[in-house]
């Protein structure tokens, strides 16, 4: 294992450890959302695994254009937590998301000088996110959730800066991730057509794993 994998394996060790207190806290919880808090260890343990796939998906890659995927992934390990939690996505996580993938995208398009892929970062955030979050608003309650919308709008800005086919796999590999849970808890009843799923973390580990197959 070469300095730089090592380092990022115990930078996104650190952020699960983060993710894990702050998770322990409870406080993405409502008032009325009671239930014993679950211990959540597992995302302290699966974060430097995710961290190693995504750097070595973008081996090639410098540092700044590692950073935004990156932190995509390591958040949707907290979002998969709260979701198997509460059956929601809070504010609190995808709402700041979306400026700081803003700034990493920044940043890698202006050490790399491609600012081509920081057009297409935008074009993809305007249409793709913008458009998820229309589709959640006019089908409220039919369609993808409001918190999954707002997760696409740093999913597709983030996947696209790699490339245009790089967002089509990684949005194709959510929904078919998210659809086989679907699937399974209904066959084993653990969910009803009428239950809501929030698909963001299926999103985000559709996004990892076009990260990492680019």
């Amino acid at each position: 294992m070469d300095s730089r994998t090592l380092l990022v394996v115990l930078l996104a060790a650190a952020c699960g450890v983060l993710g894990w207190r702050w998770l322990r806290t409870g406080r993405y919880r409502r008032p009325d959302e009671g239930a014993p808090l679950p211990r959540h260890l597992w995302v302290a343990g699966v974060a430097p695994f995710v961290g190693l796939v995504v750097e070595r998906g973008l081996v090639d890659r410098t540092w700044p254009v590692l950073l935004a995927p990156l932190a995509l992934a390591l958040a949707g390990l907290v979002l998969a937590a709260v979701d198997a939690d509460v059956h929601r996505l809070p504010n609190a996580i995808t709402l700041p998301l979306v400026p700081v993938q803003a700034v990493l995208l920044t940043v890698a398009s202006a050490t790399t000088g491609d600012w081509g892929a920081f057009a297409r970062a935008g074009l993809a955030a305007l249409l793709v996110g913008g458009g998820t979050v229309l589709l959640a608003f006019v089908l409220f309650g039919r369609s993808i959730g409001m918190g999954d919308a707002k997760l696409m709008v740093s999913i597709a800005p983030t996947l696209a800066w790699l490339g245009w086919s790089t967002l089509a796999v990684g949005v194709w590999l959510g929904f078919v991730i998210g659809g086989l849970v679907a699937a399974g808890l209904l066959v084993t009843r653990r969910a009803q057509r009428s239950t809501h799923l929030a698909f963001g973390p299926y999103l985000v580990a559709g996004a990892v794993l076009a990260v990492a197959l680019a």
